[in-house]
């Protein structure tokens, strides 16, 4: 079950996810494969999540950033 503070951050992912993307966005969703984002549009997408939630992504850390809810987990452990 997704928290409270999951949901949001879920709804924000989306938000910026929708920008580079016309698949619909869902928790289980490839970055790459579903979605068919290029590692072009990961860069400004982590550029991007590091601005919305006053984050630094470790270069090392997106390498593990797979689905969408690798997204979720990993920012919500960043803005603890």
């Amino acid at each position: 079950m997704t928290s409270v503070k999951g949901k949001a951050v879920f709804e924000s992912v989306k938000d910026i996810l929708e920008h580079y993307t016309e698949y619909e966005v869902r928790e289980d969703s490839s970055l790459m494969g579903d979605l068919r984002l290029s590692s072009f549009d990961l860069a400004a997408i982590v550029a991007e999540f590091e601005d919305r939630f006053s984050i630094t992504v470790d270069d090392r850390d997106i390498v593990n950033l797979v689905t969408v809810q690798d997204v979720i987990d990993y920012l919500e452990k960043k803005t603890r």
